[in-house]
């Protein structure tokens, strides 16, 4: 098949066919970018356990109660004596009650109830704000309004700011946009343009480095083109399936697509390259150069692609949805590339020819550029593999430590890195208010009779500041109430305090786990820790189970692939432990995100074991042509050396420019996996995995242990 391939690929009119199906098919899904970039920035439901208890809340509120679909933005308002100011607090509730950019407007929450609107009743000639703190400092306004879509949100939250008095404040009056619908909007904010942003650092990033490596403009532009079209393909690909309601996307889905395939891609593009450029040396001519490197690289690529998408499908099984979406879309854009990877690429070069490589033309016959580097380190690894492999393990292990140390989970309000006006205003009432008024729990009660007997059950308890009835689903069967935690909602002493609520109003109901359930941004941080601790226990086994079998598949021996995984696991718990340091005494973020550590150990595993199948398949490649393992492994490591390190330093920098991003999560998982890329490149695949090669010997391909040159 790969024979067939290189044949239809290399040849006169089959590279121009292949070239050209490729660059119209991207051309023509270029218009698709900004619908899928328009999904993506929806992350309501993304960051939910599908089977939470939290979860069914959030969905019974949004589909039975009357205020499904509306959305919240508080008004938090601040004077030395905001009494004094409540005449142009009135102002601004008429004028938002009259404004015609709230189409949408259900009502403004004042002190005497729902004003404007529907509900509402006239405003009095000076109304004060709804809660006033026990200092007169801080008052709080809500404002309704009928739609929580995204583009609705964005534009009333922008409507509501553009009346308010704003952060910087007018006679001595400040005001913050809060509440459940300023965080969404600055959230989707905060995604607008961050594919454009990745893109443009990526591909700098990779044209830098690919000039550095070939320092051919034609060669360093090669990859870019079709890792270019295989993204654009896959994004139309996922948008397909999403408006076919197959898949879901999220922006921090989509960003993460753009740097796996110009990182990972790039690599298998710098692997066929650079056998290509060996063959041209060996045999001068393009078309047959390109099939035999082709031949030999192929299905080294289709291996290590192969264990890319098969761990990313992986994460299909978890119950948390932003681990389960981002399988299948990562998935598609590694099918994608690597399809590209073995068809466009190839039909480009041959259709460059020689002149791809200038100014520095590979001649026929010339000797390959020095590797003397590459073969002092091979020779270090064959006089003391022992030693270098111990204190390789050693290292790694020592940096592995710092998980101990512990860190706390992010909480709804340390996600931005640089925190706008809603992430400010929650910090006001958190204040000035009890505590538990910044986030409330949602409780849902399913017959009115338990209703009273839950409502006196959490006023009675002493982690409640306040509890009352909320709403009422038009068939009576359901009825909503909210309680104010005494504590925090977002500290980890209120997530601890969930089961012992839940299980203090399922008594007050009844006993019925499903008659009554406990909602609400504190419970879903309770949910989330959960599910992600379940899925971890599900995904990692299931992972290291799949890419083991793919290497044994691949190397036809059990040995070699044991230590290549149990490798890269060891530079993951390195990553993850060094990272953490790093985040805590460096950068001042002693929170993380909960995704962490399984997109690390998911991304860290699948690419890691990449750079040891580069290795260890030319390594057997030797061995296979007579060399003794000891050598083998010396002349891998001298002949993939350069090429590894290049991919290596493309793909940690194109997880790095993650970091670029304004959302804490997508910089903690680039800056960690980045780190743990380049110990894999620099520290794993250089000294380690050769010295365990070399080290067991023969015992290596076991059970076939084939002589050297069988």
């Amino acid at each position: 098949m790969v024979r067939s391939i290189a044949r239809h690929v290399t040849g006169k009119r089959g590279r121009w066919a292949v070239i050209a199906a490729w660059l119209l098919v991207a051309a023509a899904v270029v218009p698709l970018q900004p619908r899928l970039q328009e999904i993506a920035a929806d992350e309501s439901d993304t960051f939910e356990a599908r089977s939470a208890e939290s979860t069914r809340v959030d969905e019974l509120l949004d589909t039975r109660f009357p205020e499904s679909g509306w959305s919240t933005s508080v008004i938090v308002y601040q004077a030395e004596n905001v009494m004094e100011h409540t005449g142009e607090i009135t102002r601004q509730m008429e004028e938002l009650c009259a404004t015609e950019t709230l189409p949408d407007l259900v009502g403004v929450g004042s002190s005497g109830g729902i004003t404007c609107g529907d509900l509402g009743h006239p405003l009095g000639p000076e109304t004060p704000p709804s809660s006033i703190s026990d200092d007169q400092t801080t008052g709080m306004v809500t404002v309704i309004n009928g739609k929580d879509d995204t583009a609705s949100v964005e534009r009333d939250v922008a409507a509501i700011r553009e009346i308010a008095t704003g952060p910087d404040g007018e006679g001595g009056l400040r005001s913050w946009v809060t509440g459940p619908a300023a965080f969404d909007a600055d959230r989707s904010e905060a995604l607008k343009g961050i594919d454009g942003t990745l893109l443009s650092i990526t591909m700098a990033l990779v044209v830098v480095l690919l000039l550095a490596i070939y320092r051919s403009p034609l060669v360093a532009a090669t990859p870019l083109v079709v890792v270019g079209a295989a993204y654009l393909i896959a994004s139309a690909v996922v948008l397909g399936l999403v408006e076919a309601g197959v898949l879901t996307v999220s922006g921090q889905a989509t960003a993460i697509l753009i740097v796996l395939m110009y990182g990972a891609g790039t690599d298998y593009c710098l692997l066929l390259v650079a056998r290509y450029r060996e063959e041209l040396r060996a045999r001068g001519e393009a078309a047959p150069a390109m099939r035999a490197a082709l031949e030999r690289t192929a299905p080294t690529i289709l291996a290590a692609g192969g264990i890319v998408i098969a761990a990313m499908l992986v994460l299909v099984v978890a119950d948390f949805r932003a681990t389960a979406e981002m399988g299948p879309i990562l998935a598609i854009g590694v099918a994608t590339m690597v399809a590209a990877g073995l068809t466009f690429l190839p039909a480009l070069l041959v259709a460059l020819g020689r002149r791809a490589f200038w100014p520095r033309v590979p001649a026929a016959g010339s000797a390959p550029a020095r590797r003397s580097a590459w073969e002092r380190v091979g020779e270090l690894v064959r006089s003391r593999p022992r030693l270098v492999a111990l204190a390789s393990a050693g290292l790694l292990a020592l940096g592995a430590l710092g998980s101990l140390e512990g860190r706390e989970t992010l909480d709804f309000t340390e996600i931005f890195r640089d925190p706008p006006e809603s992430v400010r205003g929650q910090e006001v009432i958190r204040e000035k208010f009890p505590p538990g008024r910044v986030a409330p729990l949602d409780v849902v009660v399913r017959s009115g009779a338990a209703a009273d007997e839950v409502l006196a059950a959490l006023r009675a308890d002493d982690r409640i500041a306040e509890a009352n009835a909320s709403s009422q689903t038009d068939d009576q069967q359901l009825i909503s109430l909210e309680a104010s935690l005494n504590v925090d909602p977002f500290s980890e002493e209120a997530r601890e305090q969930i089961p012992g609520i839940r299980e203090l109003v399922k008594e007050a109901g009844g006993g019925d786990d499903s008659a009554v359930l406990v909602g609400g941004i504190t419970a879903e941080a309770y949910d989330t820790n959960r599910a992600l601790a379940s899925d971890a226990r599900l995904i990692v086994p299931l992972t290291l189970l799949v890419v083991l079998a793919i290497l044994v598949a691949l190397l036809r021996c059990v040995i070699a692939p044991l230590y290549a995984v149990a490798t890269v696991v060891l530079s993951f718990a390195f990553a993850l432990g060094a990272s953490s340091l790093v985040f805590t005494h460096v950068f001042g973020q002693p929170g993380s995100d909960p995704n962490l550590a399984t997109f690390a150990f998911i991304f860290l595993v699948a690419l890691g074991v990449d750079y040891n199948v580069f290795l260890l398949g030319r390594v057997r490649e030797h061995h296979r042509s007579g060399m003794a393992t000891p050598d083998a492994v010396v002349a891998g490591l001298a002949r993939t050396g350069g090429v590894i390190t290049s991919a290596g330093l493309i793909l940690a920098g194109t997880f790095a420019a993650l970091m670029a991003v304004e959302l804490e999560s997508l910089f903690q998982v680039g800056f960690t996996v980045a780190l743990g890329v380049l110990v894999d490149t620099f520290l794993v695949r250089t000294l380690l995995v050769p010295a365990l090669a070399v080290w067991l010997g023969d015992r290596s391909w076991w059970p076939r242990r084939p002589a050297p040159g069988a």
